[in-house]
């Protein structure tokens, strides 16, 4: 008898990964005012984060690998911005950076979103 997907441990925390990656990845894209002027330009993850994000689900074999990678890049990017912006822009790069850190615990450090992405 072949188990449900949403049953396996794990999935609701790749759910929740794969959630927070596409919905950083919409709102740098689509709402760059929150993050720079208007003639500014930023993404985190762009289309590629959607699409792996879907994989991360799909479990593709190096999905979660890639996206923690990405992300730690702009986890570092994020906090040389911070440290060189005005104070304008602040509090929208400190939710981003709470938001790229829960991404990065559950993509390399949760125990749980590792055992959902190698059980086939």
């Amino acid at each position: 008898m072949n188990k449900k997907f949403y049953h396996q441990k794990g999935f609701y925390l790749t759910l929740l990964t794969s959630i927070l990656i596409i919905s950083v990845s919409l709102i740098t894209q689509y709402k760059k005012a929150l993050f720079v002027h208007e003639t500014g330009n930023i993404k985190i993850f762009g289309s590629l984060g959607t699409l792996l994000a879907i994989g991360l689900l799909l479990k593709w074999k190096f999905a979660r690998e890639i996206l923690g990678v990405f992300s730690l890049i702009a986890f570092v990017a994020i906090v040389i911005i911070m440290i060189n912006t005005n104070k304008e822009f602040l509090i929208s790069y400190g939710i981003l950076l709470i938001t790229l850190t829960l991404i990065i615990l559950l993509l390399i450090f949760s125990k749980s979103v590792k055992s959902f992405l190698n059980n086939r």
